[in-house]
């Protein structure tokens, strides 16, 4: 059995039943196969799941490339997190898995970071400028996709309006506004790095 059949099944897993679902016992069983065959390619699931993270980005968010000469960094590099939090989206629990990744064991997530540490380095910023504004937007990316997929759906109950009453608030005019979560996000992002 190849690694990718394993993480292809995990995949499926992981979109059927959530970051819960993803478990060796039950890829044993949907791959009917004993958990030896899968050992023998990941030793633990925390290395399986960072072959899922990368299956994940590449299958949804292609193969990040570094910024085009003569672009402006700010909208490449939020083109780039936009594709990232619809490439997570695109999997329950996807933000959770990829978020938890480890950049060296996930080339195509650490990709993310190094064309953006490039590109806003090649604009004349200090790489330790440069460092702050990329892992600020891409934790917030993480963060923010991590709460959309975990709090869909959620309104605010009488309860919790009375002891917060100001994020009652704001979550209804929010809603009364319909800003989507596509606005809500681009609007967090504009605070990381439009001003810049």
């Amino acid at each position: 059995m190849d690694a990718d059949t394993i993480v292809r099944a995990a995949l499926a897993l992981l979109k059927e039943e959530g970051l819960a679902g993803v478990t060796f016992r039950k890829l044993s069983a949907s791959l009917e196969v004993k958990a030896p065959a899968i050992y023998w390619r990941f030793r633990d699931k925390r290395e399986l799941l960072d072959a899922v993270a990368d299956a994940l980005l590449r299958e949804t968010l292609g193969e990040p490339r570094p910024m085009p000469a003569g672009s402006d960094w700010r909208r490449w590099y939020v083109e780039l997190l936009h594709r990232l939090r619809r490439a997570m989206l695109a999997y329950p629990d996807g933000a959770r898995v990829v978020a938890g990744a480890r950049p060296p064991h996930t080339p195509t997530l650490a990709r993310i970071p190094e064309y953006g540490l490039r590109a806003i380095e090649a604009s004349g910023r200090p790489l330790p400028e440069a460092a702050a504004i990329v892992y600020t937007a891409l934790h917030y990316t993480f963060g923010h996709v991590i709460e959309e997929q975990d709090s869909a759906d959620a309104e605010p109950t009488t309860a919790f309006a009375r002891r917060y009453p100001t994020v009652a608030r704001a979550m209804t005019e929010a809603g009364r506004l319909s800003l989507t979560p596509d606005a809500i996000f681009a609007a967090g992002l504009a605070l990381i790095i439009e001003d810049r």
